[in-house]
C-alpha cells in the first residue's frame, strides 16, 4: 500500500487511528497488538507472499537477541550467537536481494547460464539492517529485555516499514512502551496532518510532476548537452522530494500515533561539503553505516590511511547496500572518494581569510552539487555504460540545442532548485525536533491565523488532487 493513495489516506490510516485509541482505553498492550497487525496488514497488501519471511525475521532476530541479552552465555558463546544472528540476516538478505546479481556475474566470467529470478522483498534493506543494529547492541550490553509484541510493532512499524527510516530500538520501543501515546494528543495530531500534508505535496505535486523530464534522457536516445543536465538536474530533483516527501509523510503519520520517528532528511542540497551532504541526506543510514561499520572497521582510529580505506569500504557497501549492480558500486566509490577528498583537504587545505569566507562557501556549494549531481547519474542509470554516455554528453558543450522547450524545462528546474536551496524545509516550518519530543509550538497561534490554515488545506487538497494511479516511492525498490 502506497501513503499517497486514496485507500491508505481514506480508510487505512483513519481505521488504523480509530482502532489504536479506542484499544488505549483499555490498557497498554492492546493497542500495541493492534498497531503492529495493522502494519502487518499494511506490508501483505501489497506484499502478502514475503509476510511469512518478515515474520520469520522478526522470530528469529529477537530469539537471538534473547539469547544475547540473558547473558548466561560465556564471552565465546555470546560472540558464536551474535555471528550466527548477524549471518542469518545478511545470508537472507543476499539471498533475496544479490543472488540475481551474483548469478549475472558468475555467468559473465565464466560463460555459463545460471537463471536466477528471486522478486525482492519490499523493505527487507531496513528491516535487515534495523534488527542487525538491534543484535549488535544486544551483544554490547546496550539493550533491555522487551516483549514480543513491541519487538515486533518496532520491526514492522508500518510508517517506517518500506522505505525507512532505519530505526533504533533504543529510540522506539520505549516511545511503544509509553501509555501517554495511547491516548489522542490535540495537539501532535494536527502537527502530524500538516507534515504529512507537505509530504504529500512534495511527492505527488513536485517529484511525480517533474519524472517525466528524467526518462528521455536515460532511455536510448542520444541527448544533446542542455538536454542531459536537464534530464540529470531533473532527476535530482526528482530524488530530492520524493524521498524527503516519504519522509515527511513517515513522520506526519507516526506523529498521529503520539510516536517521533528520527529525522531523515536535512535540505541535503544546502551542503557546502560531501561531509555535510551525509549528515543531512538519508541520516539515519548514514549513523548505522558509522555506528556498525566505519568505527568497528576502525574509524579513523589507525591513521589517515587506514580512515580513507574505511570511508571507501564503507561507501561501497553503502552504495551495494541501495541495489544489487555495478551502477549502485560506482554510485558508493565516488562518494567513498569524495568523502576521502573532503577529509584529505580539511587536513592539509590551505586555511581560507576571513574574507574570502563567503566566496569559498559559495564555491564548496557549487562544488558540492554538482559532484553529487554527477554521482545521481550512476545511481539512476540501468548500467555503467548508459551513466558514462550521459555524462560524456554533459562534457560536451559543443553539441547544444537550446530551444523552446529546453528553456522551459530550464526554467521549471529552477523553480525546484530555488524551493531545495532557499525555502525553509519541514522541520524548520513545524519546530520538529525528535530528540526533545518536540513539534509545532507555536501550532495554537497558527490555528488562529486564517492565512495558515488556508495554506495547509490547500497544501494537502493539492497533494490529494495530485495522486496519480501508482506511483510509487523510489526508496521502496532498496
Amino acid at each position: 500500500m502506497l501513503f499517497n493513495s486514496y485507500a491508505f489516506i481514506f480508510l487505512f490510516l483513519p481505521v488504523v487511528l480509530a482502532g489504536y485509541f479506542a484499544l488505549g482505553r483499555s490498557g497498554n498492550l492492546a493497542p500495541v497488538v493492534w498497531l503492529a497487525l495493522a502494519s502487518l496488514a499494511f506490508y501483505a497488501l501489497g506484499n502478502w507472499q514475503y509476510v511469512p519471511l518478515l515474520l520469520a525475521s522478526i522470530a528469529f532476530n529477537y530469539g537471538v537477541g534473547y539469547l544475547l541479552i540473558a547473558r548466561d552465555l560465556g564471552p565465546k558463546a555470546r560472540f558464536a550467537v551474535l555471528t550466527a544472528g548477524v549471518a542469518g540476516d545478511l545470508l537472507v538478505l543476499g539471498v533475496f536481494k544479490y543472488a540475481g546479481f551474483l548469478a549475472a556475474n558468475f555467468n559473465a566470467v565464466f560463460s555459463t547460464g545460471f537463471v536466477v529470478h528471486i522478486l525482492l522483498p519490499v523493505g527487507i534493506s531496513f528491516y535487515t539492517f534495523t534488527q542487525i543494529a538491534f543484535l549488535v547492541d544486544a551483544y554490547r550490553g546496550q539493550v533491555a529485555r522487551y516483549a514480543l509484541p513491541h519487538y515486533a510493532l518496532f520491526v514492522t512499524y508500518f510508517p517506517h516499514l518500506i522505505a525507512g527510516p532505519i530505526l533504533h530500538h533504543g529510540d522506539m520501543i520505549p516511545q511503544f512502551e509509553r501509555a501517554e501515546a495511547k491516548r489522542p494528543d490535540p495537539h501532535l495530531i494536527p502537527c502530524g496532518l500538516i507534515i504529512f500534508a507537505i509530504g504529500l505535496f512534495k511527492k505527488t505535486c513536485l517529484a511525480d510532476a517533474i519524472q517525466p523530464l528524467v526518462g528521455p534522457v536515460f532511455g536510448p536516445g542520444s541527448p544533446t548537452f542542455d538536454q542531459a543536465w536537464i534530464g540529470a538536474l531533473a532527476y535530482t530533483f526528482q530524488l530530492y522530494f520524493d524521498f524527503s516527501g516519504y519522509s515527511d509523510m513517515a513522520i506526519g503519520i507516526s506523529l498521529m500515533f503520539g510516536i517521533f520517528l528520527p529525522l531523515n532528511f536535512n535540505s541535503p542540497y544546502k551542503a557546502t561539503s560531501i561531509i555535510d551532504f551525509w549528515r543531512r541526506w538519508h541520516m539515519t543510514l548514514s549513523q548505522f553505516l558509522r555506528d556498525y561499520l566505519y568505527i568497528p572497521l576502525g574509524g579513523n582510529r589507525h591513521g589517515r590511511t587506514l580512515r580513507y580505506v574505511n570511508l571507501m569500504i564503507t561507501m561501497l557497501l553503502g552504495g551495494l547496500w541501495h541495489g544489487a549492480a555495478w551502477t549502485f558500486v560506482v554510485w558508493g566509490a565516488l562518494h567513498g572518494a569524495y568523502l576521502c577528498v573532503n577529509h584529505a583537504w580539511s587536513n592539509y587545505g590551505p586555511a581560507v581569510a576571513p574574507r574570502f569566507t563567503r566566496v569559498a562557501n559559495a564555491a564548496a556549494f557549487v562544488l558540492t552539487f554538482v559532484s553529487v549531481v554527477v554521482a545521481w547519474v550512476f545511481f539512476r542509470a540501468d548500467s555503467i555504460s548508459s551513466a558514462t554516455f550521459v555524462l560524456s554528453r554533459m562534457a560536451d558543450p559543443t553539441n547544444i540545442v537550446f530551444g523552446r522547450g529546453e528553456m522551459a524545462n530550464a526554467m521549471f528546474i529552477a523553480v525546484y532548485a530555488a524551493i531545495a536551496w532557499f525555502a525553509p524545509n519541514t522541520q524548520e516550518i513545524m519546530g520538529y525536533d525528535h530528540k526533545n519530543r518536540v513539534v509545532g509550538e507555536n501550532l495554537n497561534g497558527w490555528l488562529r491565523r486564517p492565512g495558515f490554515l488556508y495554506a495547509a488545506a490547500v497544501t494537502l487538497a493539492f497533494g490529494v488532487l495530485g495522486i496519480s494511479q501508482h506511483s510509487e516511492f523510489i526508496y521502496f525498490r532498496f
